[in-house]
């Protein structure tokens, strides 16, 4: 009897040490899944902060970014509207002075064998009335060419303009282009303006310049046909 007890004792013994041992275990492994969840949340904190912190640093970039194209933008423009004042006093300044030039030969008085002699010039101011390619001839025969950049005198006469090689592109005789030289009279009060290429009268156009014609006056260009005969200015150089 006593031996049935001692091994019902024993056994109960040994069951309460097994529990006890798998109640330390399973708290055992609750305490150490219990650090690992709060390392997961932690990291996730860290990473949430990282993230809004990146975001508010790309705002910044991009407000920065934003900023300084605008800065770049209204310099550009700035530059842009400087660079069309200056383009604007530099054909000005072109104007006057040509003005000016041809005003300094009108009122020049000293002659040499029918040649104006001003400013180491040599001008002729004709007499005679002929076409743009006689009129030219006639100058490089004497060892001159027409006039090139004219502004204003009494009557119509040729320049050394002309557009023969390519519609719409003015060239002078000195193989300069009207952007080059950065002058321009072009007769434009009422429409259609010059040049305007008129057909009626000669079917191949007006492809030579002269300054004024025979119905406005003489401060602008006009495109006409080089058929046409008119008074004409020689120049060259002695």
């Amino acid at each position: 009897m006593d031996v049935y007890e001692n091994t019902d004792y024993i056994r109960s013994t040994t069951a309460s040490g097994e529990t006890r041992s798998q109640t330390k275990g399973n708290r055992k492994q609750e305490l150490r899944r219990v650090p690992s969840k709060n390392l997961v949340k932690v990291l996730v904190i860290v990473l949430g902060l990282a993230l809004v912190i990146s975001l508010g640093a790309l705002c910044t970039l991009w407000m920065l970014y934003k900023n300084t194209l605008a800065d770049f933008t209204s310099l550009k423009e700035e530059n842009m509207m400087r660079t069309e004042e200056f383009n604007h006093l530099t054909a000005k300044y072109n104007t006057v002075r040509e003005r000016l030039s041809l005003y300094e030969v009108i009122s020049c008085s000293h002659s040499v064998a029918g040649w104006t002699s001003c400013e180491g010039k040599l001008y002729f101011f004709s007499s005679k009335r002929l076409n743009w390619w006689s009129s030219r001839q006639a100058c490089v025969s004497a060892g001159a060419d027409l006039k090139y950049v004219v502004s204003r005198i009494n009557e119509s006469h040729w320049i050394g303009l002309n557009d023969l090689e390519t519609e719409g592109h003015w060239v002078w005789v000195n193989n300069k282009t009207l952007s080059e030289t950065g002058t321009q009279f072009w007769f434009d009060d009422k429409k259609p303006k010059e040049p305007d290429n008129w057909k009626k009268e000669d079917p191949s156009g007006e492809n030579c310049a002269s300054l004024g014609n025979e119905n406005v006056g003489f401060e602008t260009w006009f495109d006409s046909s080089c058929r046409k005969e008119k008074l004409f200015i020689c120049e060259k150089f002695y």
